[in-house]
């Protein structure tokens, strides 16, 4: 699922510059074409307040509202140690590949 904040956050984020040195611009810009057009989107949101972060209770709300399993983040100072956010279970990418496989 995804949501305009979630592609505006991705743009930015694949413009830094440790991250340009992994993905070309180009190969980002397709990636957050694709996302757009592949996966399902999510237009309410509902109001949430959880996270230490304002600037990140979108990725909650969009979780919450798209009822998803998974939330993948880097971000363990803030959304990775609440855990649980109603039925989705917040990971970290790498314990979210060992759940893939087990």
């Amino acid at each position: 699922m995804t949501h305009p904040l979630l592609l505006d956050e991705l743009r930015t984020v694949t413009r830094r510059p440790q991250i340009r040195v992994l993905v070309r611009p180009a190969e980002a810009g397709r990636l957050v074409n694709q996302i757009r057009a592949l996966a399902e989107p999510v237009t309410r949101l509902p109001a949430t307040r959880r996270s230490n972060d304002p600037a990140d209770d979108f990725l909650l709300a969009m979780a919450e509202s798209g009822q998803a399993d998974y939330l993948v983040t880097g971000d363990k100072a803030g959304l990775f140690g609440l855990g649980r956010h109603h039925l989705t279970t917040i990971l970290t990418a790498r314990a979210f590949l060992d759940a893939l496989h087990a």
